[in-house]
């Protein structure tokens, strides 16, 4: 078994999280249930995590973590232009 395919393909899984809140989002322009602070600590461990990823040159780490990052800034800035109504 290729563990790094098995990592990469369990690192989407889990990443995948915030993809159904930005959908939900976009349709309804409301985000107002998820906290600024919930973001920015999710942010924060990915972008960790995204440094360890690269320090070790871990492909599941970096694909992983760069998804949770994109994603999570999808929904901060959503959040943001949405609350601006």
């Amino acid at each position: 078994m290729n563990w790094t395919i098995f990592g990469i393909v369990a690192g989407l899984i889990s990443s995948s999280g915030f993809i159904p809140q930005i959908i939900k989002g976009y349709r309804t322009k409301e985000l107002e249930d998820l906290s600024y602070i919930f973001l920015a600590i999710a942010l924060l461990g990915a972008v960790m995590w995204l440094i360890y990823g690269f320090n070790f040159m871990n492909p599941p780490l970096i694909v992983t973590n760069t998804i949770v990052v994109c994603t999570t800034v999808t929904v901060l800035v959503m959040k943001y232009l949405y609350s601006k109504k």
